[in-house]
């Protein structure tokens, strides 16, 4: 997919398409607001595309590794210990992720609103 972002009709368009779990996937982005110039036009387009394909992974990834450390360093032992730790470690990157999602959301609708005031 891709989206133009050359007007605040063009905002307008990539915010309604912002959501938490249902963010399409961008192959590309152009900016050609008129109050950036070449360089900032790149740079904003890259950050939006970055920010619209981000997935949690790295947040959920950060979470089950801390989870699991710390699951060595307690060391259950047995059959029930051992699978309420992995549940815990398997909460722990769902949550990790739902956060990465949320925190690459609210900067991506700054970002796009940000915008707003150099359109």
């Amino acid at each position: 997919m891709h989206i133009e972002i050359a007007d605040r009709a063009g905002l307008d368009r990539a915010e309604a398409l912002v959501s938490l779990l249902r963010r399409p996937h961008l192959d590309r982005v152009t900016v050609t607001l008129p109050g950036l110039d070449a360089t900032e036009r790149e740079r904003t387009a890259a950050t939006i595309r970055r920010l619209f394909n981000d997935c949690g992974c790295d947040w959920g990834a950060l979470a089950l590794v801390t989870a699991v450390a710390g699951v060595l360093m307690i060391g259950p032992s047995g059959g029930r210990a051992v699978a309420a730790a992995g549940l815990g470690c398997l909460a722990a990157a769902v949550a990790g992720k739902l956060l990465g999602l949320s925190w690459s959301r609210r900067r991506l609708l700054h970002r796009l609103r940000a915008l707003r005031a150099v359109s």
